[in-house]
C-alpha cells in the first residue's frame, strides 16, 4: 500500500459541478450517480471547490414525504453553490501514495481527495470506497 500510486485505483471520470450550477442540479447529480462529493471546477476545469451532501442537508434539510425525504428545489435554489462549497480543497497528485491518502483522509476525516495535475486542473478522485474495494481486491 505505501508504493501504490493514486493513479492506479483513481476514478478518472469525474462527476463534477460548475460554479455557476444550481444547488438543486448539484443534488439531482448527487442523486442520480449516488455519490456523496462532487469536485467544483471552473471553465478550464480547474478545480476550485468541493461540495458534499452534507453541506447540502445544511443549507436545506430535506422533508418527509410519503416517498421518502425530498429537497425543495426552490428554497435550495436560494442557495448559491459558491456559498456552501469548500473553496480551494486539499488535493494529491496521480504520483502521490494510496498510504498517504488514507493518512490524510484519516486525520482530518475526508470522504474523498481531489486528483490534480500541476495546473490544478481536475484529473481524479479518490474516496474512502473506492480505497476500501481495492483493499478488498487485495486481501
Amino acid at each position: 500500500m505505501r508504493d501504490i500510486l493514486l493513479k492506479e485505483i483513481m476514478v478518472q471520470k469525474v462527476i463534477v459541478a460548475h460554479v455557476k450550477d444550481s444547488l438543486s442540479s448539484v443534488e439531482e447529480k448527487m442523486r442520480l450517480y449516488k455519490i456523496r462529493h462532487l469536485p467544483v471546477v471552473d471553465s478550464d476545469n480547474k478545480l476550485i471547490g468541493i461540495v458534499t451532501y452534507r453541506d447540502l442537508l445544511t443549507a436545506s434539510p430535506p422533508h418527509r414525504t410519503e416517498e421518502g425525504f425530498v429537497f425543495d428545489k426552490e428554497q435550495m435554489d436560494q442557495f448559491i453553490l459558491k456559498g456552501i462549497m469548500t473553496e480551494s480543497p486539499q488535493t494529491l497528485t496521480t504520483e502521490d501514495t494510496i498510504a498517504h491518502a488514507v493518512a490524510m483522509m484519516a486525520r482530518d476525516k475526508f470522504g474523498c481527495i481531489p486528483i490534480v495535475d500541476s495546473e490544478k486542473v481536475l484529473v481524479g478522485i479518490v474516496t474512502q470506497i473506492d480505497i476500501l474495494k481495492w483493499l478488498r481486491e487485495k486481501l
